[in-house]
């Protein structure tokens, strides 16, 4: 009995004590590449886009089969109540016979049949370019899915850097409230200040806290945001690097906007768009003017009174709708109001790109700005918040004082750091704009 009760408490100590290996690890430190290329990876909404190029792959096969004969083969099986017959009759007496048996009452019969269109005024060729353009313009779609990715990525990414520095100043904030506090509860004690100083110090920690309480959570907001995006657990630890080579080209808006219209994949779908639009238009006339073809095959039919079961035929031949109420020309027009509408697309998303190159130019150059002139401030808040301490301890100057100076010194903070993470986010922004946040995933030649 006594060695199964120290069985017993051996199980429960190996059960109840997880081995090292199995404790929980920290999280691994991620870089914005790694990021990248996490999004990249397992992104839903990227795959999605990217079955859309073989959907539209398998658009160009079908568009392609045009071109190549279509072979068909029938099979049936015919039941008449009475043969097929004919009567013959005489030129010189109009008696007429009872009739000739043409077929059997009950007969299989079957036909295989190659037909190739020859020419159809180019409703074929147009057809399979259009096809091939649009198998352009998913490919083109998915770069400009990826580039949304990219920019989501990066944004979420600064986000979370942001708002772990926002939580570090709440705790600063915190840490050096405690401090006046204690220093305003000494000084009470000895009788130098009164018990209003101490409330004061209070009612700005219990502030200072409020604020660190809501910078937790606006953290994990932003970290399960980026887990969404980079398709991990929501609850999932972040570990971000610091990012320091995101670095746009020093160039002008000019200079800016003319890149972006030459590298924006959105405004190369829609010039593909518009050359796909001209083929449609091609298409739809097309059913104007009739079709040529070739047919050939063999027929054979189960017959007791035919000297031949099976023939080989050779068919050239002219399809022509002569009249379709319409259809065609309401097709032709829809084609070239599409075609229309496609032009003047293409014309707003230039004017738009524009713009967004130049919002985001401006946000670069002001937010770079902000981080000099934020960065100066929080040495001279410091210094303030130091000076105001002293002062305070030496009784030349008042809690309100130092109240005062930890609020400026924490504004400067914030300030400073919202600058640092707008101007990343900008410069991605101005990256995206111009069409390449690609290059942050490509890997350096040497």
């Amino acid at each position: 009995m006594r060695s199964l009760m120290q069985l017993f408490f051996l199980l429960v100590i190996l059960v109840g004590v997880r081995p090292p290996s199995l404790a929980a690890e920290p999280p691994r430190e991620l870089n914005l590449k790694e990021a990248l290329r996490l999004a990249a990876k397992a992104n839903p909404t990227l795959k999605i886009s990217r079955l859309e190029e073989l959907i539209a792959d398998q658009e160009v096969v079908r568009a392609r089969a045009g071109f190549l004969p279509q072979v068909k083969a029938t099979l049936s099986h015919t039941l008449y109540d009475d043969p097929t017959k004919i009567r013959i009759v005489e030129q010189v007496s109009p008696f007429q016979g009872p009739g000739v048996r043409l077929t059997n009452r009950n007969f299989w019969a079957s036909q295989v049949a190659a037909e190739q269109t020859v020419f159809d005024f180019f409703a074929t060729s147009s057809r399979y370019q259009a096809a091939v353009l649009g198998k352009n313009i998913s490919r083109l779609d998915t770069q400009k899915v990826r580039d949304n990715l990219f920019l989501a990525v990066c944004q979420g990414y600064f986000r979370v850097l942001r708002a772990e520095k926002m939580l570090l100043v709440a705790g600063q904030e915190v840490t050096q409230l405690k401090e006046h506090l204690k220093n305003a509860r000494d000084l009470y004690e000895f009788g130098l200040t009164t018990f209003n100083d101490v409330l004061q110090a209070e009612v700005a920690l219990a502030d200072a806290e409020q604020r660190q309480i809501t910078a937790k959570s606006d953290l994990t907001t932003a970290v399960s945001s980026l887990n969404k995006i980079l398709v991990l657990p929501l609850d999932r630890p972040l570990k971000l690097a610091e990012e320091s080579e995101l670095a746009v080209p020093v160039t002008e808006f000019p200079q800016a906007a003319d890149t972006a219209l030459r590298q924006r994949p959105d405004l190369k779908a829609a010039e593909r768009r518009i050359q796909q639009g001209e083929k449609a238009v091609t298409q739809a006339k097309a059913g104007f003017f009739p079709r040529f073809y070739v047919q050939a095959g063999q027929t054979w039919q189960q017959n007791d009174v035919w000297v031949h079961d099976s023939q080989w035929f050779a068919i050239f031949g002219m399809q022509w709708s002569l009249f379709s109420g319409f259809d065609t020309r309401a097709q032709v027009r829809q084609a070239r109001e599409r075609l229309e509408q496609l032009r003047l697309q293409r014309q707003d998303l230039s004017d738009q790109v524009k713009l967004e190159v130049q919002t985001a130019y401006l946000d670069v150059r002001d937010t770079a700005e902000r981080l000099r002139v934020t960065q100066k401030a929080v040495a001279q808040g410091e210094e303030n918040l130091r000076l105001n301490q002293e002062r305070y301890k030496e009784q030349v100057g008042t809690a309100t004082d130092v109240i005062d100076a930890q609020t400026l010194l924490t504004k400067t903070r914030v300030n400073f750091y919202n600058a640092r993470y707008d101007h990343q986010m900008a410069k991605a922004h101005l990256l995206w704009a111009v069409g390449a946040i690609n290059e942050l995933l490509e890997e350096k030649k040497p």
